[in-house]
């Protein structure tokens, strides 16, 4: 090969080498890059939740006391069989005593006559005859004899006052427990006897006879004032009898215990009807 041929043939191989390193070498794409993060809205406290109120599913007296009540007859053991009768006669009636009150027996607990048969020797004024739960006194032992009661038994209920008025020398009034008509009083030593436009007819015993608040033939409004809770009580020849001091309280109404019975007005158990009533009392309606 000469010389101009060799000349040439190294001037087309450095054309070729500079093409092929132009193609190799191409401009690299920019990397982008990430902008920096705007700093988030800072987060809204949450509102703290409202606590939830619970209803309480028990009622308490105007002294914070919890009121509570045995079954409708269940008396005291060995003071008689009772009458389980959970009939609320009169859903409407307000109960009797202006004050708080305590359904108890006042012959077979502190105070009474037969006391001692549970193991409550003492005086009536002993605090365990001022606290709930009620009991029923209905039917208790006695030696009258009625319907509901057919071996003999206490015709109505026993209700102490707030306070055992002999110590505190507090006033407890009874009150109508329905409108009505007083009927009967005169001539009475004991009782005092309210009788509705449909012949229901209470009986409030025990009250201090020297400063009713009615007089026989008065009509009266529920809630008006009758007379104070007392210890008065005379037996059938007229001589005074001792007992504790409470309102005893009875109901009569016209009673059959089945459809093919004629129906007697005598006394039924006011027991759950006081219930309901004082329950009433206590929400204030």
């Amino acid at each position: 090969m000469t010389n101009p041929e060799k000349t040439l043939l190294a001037l087309l191989l450095s054309a070729s080498i500079a093409a092929c390193d132009n193609y190799t070498n191409e401009t690299e794409e920019p990397v982008e890059t990430e902008e920096p993060n705007e700093p988030a809205d800072p987060e809204e406290p949450a509102e703290p939740e409202e606590p939830i109120e619970e209803e309480n599913d028990f009622l308490t007296d105007s002294e914070g006391r919890e009121f509570s009540y045995l079954p409708a007859g269940d008396l005291l053991p060995n003071s008689g069989p009772g009458h389980s009768d959970t009939t609320i006669y009169r859903p409407d009636i307000i109960f009797p005593l202006e004050d708080a009150a305590f359904l108890n027996s006042q012959v077979y607990r502190y105070g009474g006559s037969q006391g001692s048969v549970n193991g409550m020797e003492g005086g009536q004024c002993n605090a365990a005859n001022y606290d709930y739960p009620w009991q029923d006194t209905f039917c208790e032992s006695r030696s009258r004899s009625q319907i509901m009661c057919p071996d003999g038994g206490h015709e109505g209920v026993d209700i102490r006052a707030a306070t055992c008025i002999p110590s505190s020398g507090e006033t407890h009034w009874a009150v109508a427990a329905e409108n009505g008509r007083i009927v009967g009083l005169d001539g009475s030593k004991y009782t005092v006897k309210l009788q509705t436009e449909d012949g229901t007819l209470y009986r409030y015993m025990h009250l201090d006879m020297s400063q009713l608040a009615v007089v026989d033939g008065e009509s009266v409004v529920k809630g008006q004032r009758i007379g104070k809770v007392w210890n008065d009580f005379f037996n059938s020849s007229g001589e005074s009898v001792p007992t504790t001091y409470h309102l005893h309280f009875e109901m009569y109404q016209n009673y059959a215990p089945d459809e093919e019975t004629d129906p007697v007005f005598d006394q039924v158990s006011p027991y759950m009807t006081l219930v309901n009533a004082y329950e009433r009392k206590l929400r204030g309606e």
